[in-house]
């Protein structure tokens, strides 16, 4: 007769016979560098596309210029590169079951040139834009500084040592001093929001009819921005410096393509025409309710790289209308706004090296 432990031994050794055993993973690991000067190309998105156009696997390159992409099964794939100020780069790559290649790309060294604007352009909606040159070339770059953004806050590699500030303004009277807080974190966006498919389907402004406890105002995170509902969904042109910006950027103004009742966003892009690299993004709630139409309700998000080829949100500043309610009436009216604003004001490794430190 067998004793308990040795028909537990023989169940587990039955399980690992008929249990599957699991395909070795494929994938393409390697090096970008400089094709003139040999140098690691750092910060550089490195994808995986299927048939589809699909991306299958993405990352991004670090100060090494080093990158290994998984493909979650074998067969044939388009290799793409894409970097802040360049031109992409692709090829194709069959992969076999288990097959590990390894590739050394050099990349060229010659960026991308964005042209003067002198006069804006016309207006283009959704896949229509994809076919306007100019407004297509700077939505490529302004989506590859967005991509890196958001990998570097989706990787927990870094720690944020961020100043944020909340304010109430009267509309009239005294201003209240404004609270303050130092924190350290590893969250780098600092404006929040629901999926894109909620954003479009209610708005960007949550409980809009309540005026005791007040709206919640969202704000355009990168995932919203990058997402196939935000560029189906507003009109696009490229446009010259206003004024307020410096005269060496280019910026790509978009706004919503539907008229209907949800609130949503307008505003601009903004990018250094020289090096390409994304700047500002600056934009305003559409379709705001009565009670606060003609009040200033905006927003703007200031970008910049790190050394290691990372890119993140380093100010930001939202501001919205407050409503007050006359408990006679029941009718609102503008009571001040409400400011939310911050700055990373350093960027640490994961074992607390210094990054950078911004003054």
């Amino acid at each position: 007769m067998r004793s308990p432990s040795a028909t537990l031994f023989v169940l587990i050794v039955l399980a690992l016979l008929v249990s599957p055993v699991p395909a070795a993973a494929q994938s393409v690991r390697g090096l970008l560098v400089g094709a003139s000067s040999d140098e690691p190309v750092p910060g550089a998105i490195v994808s995986l596309e299927d048939v589809t156009g699909g991306t299958v696997a993405q990352v991004v390159t670090g100060v090494e210029g080093r990158f290994v992409v998984r493909a979650p099964r074998p067969g044939t794939y388009q290799m793409r590169v894409r970097r802040i100020g360049f031109h992409p780069w692709s090829t194709q790559v069959v992969l076999a079951p288990g097959e590990n290649l390894i590739r050394t790309v050099p990349l060229s060294d010659f960026p991308v040139a964005l042209p003067e604007i002198r006069v804006a352009g016309t207006s283009k909606c959704g896949e229509r834009a994809r076919g306007d040159t100019l407004s297509s070339a700077l939505w490529t770059q302004a989506g590859t500084a967005l991509e890196i953004s958001r990998s570097t806050v989706e990787s927990r590699a870094y720690r944020f040592e961020t100043i944020r500030e909340e304010q109430d303004i009267a509309r009239v009277g005294a201003t209240a001093p404004a609270m303050r807080a130092h924190e350290v974190s590893i969250s780098g966006w600092p404006v929040q929001a629901p999926p894109a498919a909620v954003l479009l389907s209610t708005g960007f402004v949550e409980n809009i009819e309540d005026l005791q406890v007040g709206p919640t105002w969202y704000g355009p995170d990168a995932e919203f921005l990058l997402s196939s509902p935000f560029f189906e969904g507003h009109c696009f042109r490229a446009i010259p410096p206003d004024g307020h910006v410096p005269p060496e950027w280019v910026g790509l103004a978009f706004e919503p393509a539907a008229r209907d009742a949800r609130v949503d966003i307008r505003g601009t892009i903004w990018l250094d025409r020289e090096s390409a690299q994304l700047r500002q993004l600056n934009f305003e709630y559409t379709r705001v309710p009565k009670w606060a139409r003609g009040t200033e309700a905006t927003g703007e998000l200031r970008f910049a790289p790190l050394p290691d080829g990372g890119w993140i949100v380093q100010q930001w500043r939202l501001r919205v209308p407050v409503p007050r309610v006359d408990l006679g009436t029941r009718q609102a009216s503008l009571q001040g706004y409400r400011e939310s604003s911050g700055w990373v004001t350093a960027v640490l490794a994961s074992n607390g090296a210094l990054l950078k430190r911004y003054e």
